[in-house]
């Protein structure tokens, strides 16, 4: 996992599956944070590319079909 001690390891936050929620659990359960909300402190995420996860769930990933197959 990417902590203090591994920067720079890249591992896709898709154990607990891939909708916002389930990926939300992935990070809090190893408290992880992008950054901090300056006026809040609140720790947040930055969401990074979700191309993979929307193709995933819409039509085309559970029809296993990509733009090629058109």
């Amino acid at each position: 996992e990417k902590t203090k001690d591994r920067k720079g390891f890249v591992k896709f936050p898709w154990d607990m599956g891939t909708t916002v929620e389930q990926m939300e659990v992935y990070y809090d359960n190893m408290e992880f944070a992008d950054w901090t909300h300056a006026l809040s402190k609140t720790p947040m995420l930055k969401a990074q590319h979700p191309g993979y996860e929307t193709w995933q769930l819409g039509v085309h990933g559970k029809n296993n079909v990509s733009c090629t197959d058109c």
